[in-house]
């Protein structure tokens, strides 16, 4: 079956949507006022945790099968399961969804009743997350239909502005290290944590569309990709250059928010503030329903329907109305240690997942995730200890931050290979003793 442009295009459009929440526009400007006149090496580093690696995550995943549980599947099937629910908890009710709601508030609501508290916010948006979760309706897929294209209408006007009369001189960069904090500022956007899930989407998409051959769904996909990469990087790259030209008026104290509305004031003024401001507020509103119900329906599967899916959507919304009220800054400084230890791994299994088909044992995958992951696990505690007044495992983080590829945020790969190479001789050298005994 042919290939036709339209599909890919559609198909591209929609998976460019589903990663680009809300949530996302408010770490680019960030970085283009930490980096001000080198926002090109933020915005490189930054493009290359994000959209790169999701997107590579999803072609990998279609390759290996389209299904969420296909990444990590040869290190254990348990172990593939498990690293789904935990990427589906942390980019559902722990972290994306809660911020969804805390957006909503900082950027809409807070910009024009600032004494309206948070928890009103978040009662009425969950509360409406519930409902639609729970009672789909065409309403919502009425509202994702449209929005997109006028988020990026606003946002073509804001970089349009900023280029053509900046705000500000771009000054020096405020935080060392640039390259690698702009890479793990890309953590934030939990996109490679879903892009298993999204192959899923996509599978789902091209197969309804007629491609159900698997070669031509692979060829398809990676067509797909490479459009939604497209479009992710020059909204990235556009957002950071707007960000360093108001990077006189901020430190990187500042709220992450705080910077995207004040950035759209000084270059649109007040209405382009109004007008973000009620898109943000709906795309939030889409990204969290549509997180909502498919953390319902993982665990509704899970639990083989043995729990309703009304009470684990229910359960769900709480769990995500009580955690926005702490702010999203709050849950982005939270968020640090976690996806520090989650983020290697993720990243590791789908480098090598790319030569599955050229990887012979299954420990191979085992020791890349080993590796990856103990680096990523001290590095996470000694984050939680410094977030708690403490310095746990504090001389031996440090260590890690000095190995190679440190300066790139890649401090885990060379340990990664190190150990995939340890456990393949091993079990090669186990495979070979065995095999001795069955011809003996």
């Amino acid at each position: 079956m042919d290939i036709k442009k339209q599909d890919i295009i559609v198909c591209g459009f929609a998976l460019f949507a589903i990663f680009f929440g809300a949530g996302n526009l408010i770490f680019p400007p960030y970085l283009g006022v930490i980096s001000g006149n080198q926002w090109w090496l933020a915005s490189l580093a930054f493009t290359l945790s994000d959209p790169f690696f999701p997107i590579l995550g999803v072609i990998v995943t279609l390759s290996l099968g389209g299904k969420a549980n296909d990444l990590g599947k040869r290190v254990h099937p348990y172990f593939a399961s498990l690293l789904s629910a935990v990427a589906i908890l942390l980019i559902g009710p722990f972290f994306s969804v809660p911020r969804t709601g805390a957006t909503t508030h900082e950027i809409f609501v807070q910009s024009f009743f600032p004494a309206s508290p948070q928890w009103i916010t978040s009662l009425f948006f969950f509360g409406l997350t519930a409902y639609i979760a729970i009672n789909p309706n065409q309403v919502i897929d009425a509202i994702g239909k449209y929005l997109t294209p006028v988020l990026l209408m606003i946002l073509a006007f804001v970089c349009g502005a900023a280029l053509l009369n900046p705000p500000g001189p771009m000054i020096d960069p405020q935080v060392p290290n640039l390259f690698s904090f702009s890479f793990k500022e890309g953590y934030q956007t939990m996109d490679a944590l879903g892009a298993a899930l999204m192959a899923g989407i996509v599978i789902s998409d091209l197969a309804r569309r007629g491609y159900t051959d698997k070669n031509t769904q692979i060829k398809a996909g990676i067509q797909v990709g490479l459009l939604a990469f497209g479009l992710l990087a020059i909204v990235y790259i556009a957002l950071t250059y707007a960000g360093a030209t108001v990077s006189s008026f901020f430190t990187p104290e500042d709220n992450h928010t705080l910077i995207l509305i004040e950035m759209v004031h000084k270059i649109l003024g007040p209405i382009g503030k109004f007008a973000l401001g009620l898109t943000v507020a709906l795309a939030c509103l889409t990204t969290s329903i549509g997180l909502t119900s498919i953390c319902g329906n993982f665990f509704y599967s899970l639990f083989n329907q043995r729990i309703s899916y009304k009470i684990l959507i229910l359960i769900t919304v709480t769990i995500e109305f009580t955690i926005s009220l702490i702010g999203v800054n709050a849950i982005i400084h939270i968020a640090v240690p976690v996806l520090s230890a989650i983020y290697p791994i993720m990243m590791v299994l789908i480098l090598f997942s790319i030569f599955d088909q050229k990887i012979y044992y299954d420990a191979t995958y085992i020791g890349a995730v080993a590796g990856a992951g103990t680096i990523g696990i001290l590095q996470s505690i000694n984050l939680f200890g410094q977030m708690l007044g403490h310095h746990f495992l504090q001389p031996i983080a440090d260590w890690t931050y000095h190995l190679p590829l440190h300066q790139f945020g890649f401090e885990w790969l060379l340990p990664a290979i190190i150990t995939s190479v340890i456990f393949t001789l091993i079990q090669a050298h186990l495979h070979s003793r065995m095999k001795k005994r069955s011809t003996s």
